[in-house]
């Protein structure tokens, strides 16, 4: 399964939460989607252009590695998988610049 998007940049955070010394790593990839606006039962918004959204991504060592090779931005396909934290959610896995 793949994910074709404009990617802007990517992150990797590892380290001791300062509230209680708890560790953290996460990964995320940042790209362009279309703004697609909102509407609810007491206003809207109507939307033009792109607005960032960001996607969990593998904390390997050679994803991050690979991302780092790329110039951005560039059209990519993200590949996907399960999360293994989180079965109800994809990450991602690989990418293929297009």
């Amino acid at each position: 399964m793949g994910l074709k998007v404009m990617v802007i940049g990517v992150e990797h955070a590892q380290g001791l939460s300062k509230a209680n010394d708890k560790p953290y790593n996460f990964a995320q990839v940042n790209y362009l989607a279309t703004n697609e606006g909102w509407e609810s039962a007491k206003g809207s918004c109507k939307a033009v252009g792109f607005e960032v959204k960001n996607i969990s991504m593998s904390t390997q060592p050679e994803l991050f590695v690979a991302f780092a090779q790329l110039e951005f931005p560039l059209m990519c396909d993200l590949v996907l998988d399960c999360d293994p934290q989180n079965p109800q959610r994809n990450y991602v896995v690989d990418v293929k610049p297009i």
